[in-house]
């Protein structure tokens, strides 16, 4: 039993008279909790966010998550740290449910693209993986603009215009890239995941990609300032973007 869920199991068992099975069920998901963040002395609001986004990988109901977050707002209470509240009124259950590709899934999808797509297709998500750009940022009228080795990408939904280095590992996919109009980018995204033999529901598209990235920066720890001004988000949509 991890540091963390044998105070919360003994709290419950020892002060609150609770049964061991509540006690056993709430120490699960402590020890869920300290394997996503750690053990610390006090956490904040990035902790309870990376473990959201780890609860989102894992495809939870929003009911569910409310539960698997009992136990932590209890150990924020033994601890004497405020637990975010604001936030987690913004987990929505659609955002919970929005597609998201899993790390593994964008993986293949790149290691297949490079055997099977054209080269045309593969400047797309070479750029998709490496950016997390919307489709309308790949688009005519205003696709990025690549030249000396950086690129800029004019940015939607009112977010600042950005300008980046382009990894050299990129650089020989990015010779084929030649924006299509933003209505075909959809159909586009589906023939590539056909030809690579990467078969999902409804709903996925580019978004899809872009999310499995902001997952993958959440758990590596990424500032919130670094990830609103690399995702390009605007000071609005921080908050949804993040919950």
């Amino acid at each position: 039993m991890g540091k963390l869920a044998e105070m919360i199991y003994n709290d419950l068992v020892g002060r609150r008279g609770s049964s061991h099975d509540t006690a056993q069920h709430w120490k699960t998901w402590t020890e869920r909790f300290e394997q996503v963040c750690g053990i610390k002395e006090k956490y904040d609001r990035s902790d309870v966010v990376k473990f959201l986004a780890w609860e989102r990988t894992q495809d939870f109901s929003q009911n569910s998550i409310n539960t698997h977050l009992r136990p932590i707002k209890l150990l924020a209470q033994i601890q004497d740290w405020p637990f975010p509240k604001l936030s987690m009124r913004k987990v929505r259950d659609e955002d919970i449910t929005r597609t998201t590709f899993s790390k593994e899934q964008v993986i293949s999808l790149i290691q297949m693209g490079r055997q099977l797509l054209t080269p045309k297709e593969i400047s797309f998500l070479a750029l998709s993986t490496t950016y997390g750009l919307r489709r309308e940022e790949m688009s005519k009228p205003e696709p990025p603009d690549m030249a000396d080795g950086k690129i800029t990408i004019h940015t939607i939904k009112g977010g600042p215009e950005t300008t980046h280095l382009i990894p050299p590992e990129i650089v020989p996919y990015l010779d084929s890239f030649s924006p299509y109009g933003k209505d075909y980018m959809s159909h586009l995204f589906l023939k590539m995941l056909y030809k690579t033999g990467i078969r999902v529901g409804a709903g996925y598209g580019w978004h899809s990609i872009r999310r499995a990235l902001i997952t993958d920066l959440v758990l590596a720890e990424a500032s919130v300032i670094n990830m609103m001004r690399f995702m390009r988000w605007s000071e609005g949509s921080i908050g949804k973007e993040l919950g």
